[in-house]
């Protein structure tokens, strides 16, 4: 247990990598107080898991909103009640999760990039679909100093699967080790899905250092798997995390909604 702010409140922490489950919260209409615990529980812990929370998609992008502006996807069909929820879905028939085969984290494809990440489970399989988070700043703390001072010297281009970097909607241009703007720590801040190469080199002279870190940032040692309960909400910090949704739930149907708070411009 952490020390806490609210003496109903109650932090569990996943893993010793990073994640924390929290009871004692009701995230629909929760007030400022409430908001800054859970703030500080995200520097903290980079993804927090809110079980029992059967919020309606109002209430899903009002608290969303405590985070960032809710993102409307350009490529992506929203549900029918709200532009701001995609609806991560694997039907029974599906051989494909959303957004899960690569390692990734949301949204890097804009700049300024995805903030936080909110996924409202709807309906769960009995068994599978876990979700695995693994802490960027962690592997970038264990890379040797040299190998450190060379990646703060590159940005790398991020860009939609199947898109172009000449596509604004669809590309951008970040560091590849990011400050994060409100605790001040390292991070990596590549992914498997969305980057291919670093600014100024061309894809082939950047594979063997990106195939390096892909492979780093990933290791069991920086990783929390959270096991999906319906209504359970998870958050996660997409500057400093990346996820990936485990493929072993075939023949059943699982169904979570998303909303992603973007990082303000300065």
């Amino acid at each position: 247990m952490s020390e806490l702010s609210a003496p109903q409140v109650t932090i569990t922490r996943i893993s010793s990598a990073l994640g924390a489950e929290v009871t004692g919260v009701e995230l629909a209409g929760c007030d400022e107080t409430t908001t800054e615990l859970i703030r500080n529980l995200l520097a903290e812990h980079l993804v927090l898991v809110f079980p029992n929370q059967p919020l309606s998609s109002g209430d899903h992008v009002e608290f969303a909103s405590h985070f960032g502006e809710p993102y409307v996807h350009p490529f992506l069909d929203a549900v029918p009640e709200n532009p701001a929820i995609l609806q991560v879905l694997k039907e029974p028939e599906d051989d494909a999760t959303f957004g899960g085969e690569y390692w990734h984290c949301d949204i890097s494809f804009e700049s300024p990039p995805a903030a936080v990440s909110l996924l409202h489970a709807k309906e769960i399989p009995p068994i599978g679909g876990d979700t695995l988070f693994a802490n960027q700043e962690l592997a970038f703390s264990h890379l040797s100093s040299g190998f450190k001072e060379m990646l703060r010297g590159l940005s790398a281009h991020h860009t939609y699967p199947d898109m172009t970097e000449d596509d604004e909607r669809a590309s951008a241009l970040h560091p590849v080790v990011r400050v994060h703007p409100h605790t001040g720590r390292e991070s990596l801040f590549v992914n498997a899905a969305f980057v291919s190469r670093f600014d100024g080199m061309t894809a082939a002279e950047s594979e063997p250092i990106l195939n390096f870190i892909f492979r780093h940032q990933v290791q069991p040692e920086f990783q929390a798997r959270v096991s999906w309960r319906n209504d359970a909400l998870v958050m996660w910090d997409n500057r400093a995390t990346l996820h990936y949704a485990m493929n072993d739930h075939s023949g059943v149907r699982r169904r979570l909604e998303r909303v992603t708070a973007m990082e303000q411009s300065a």
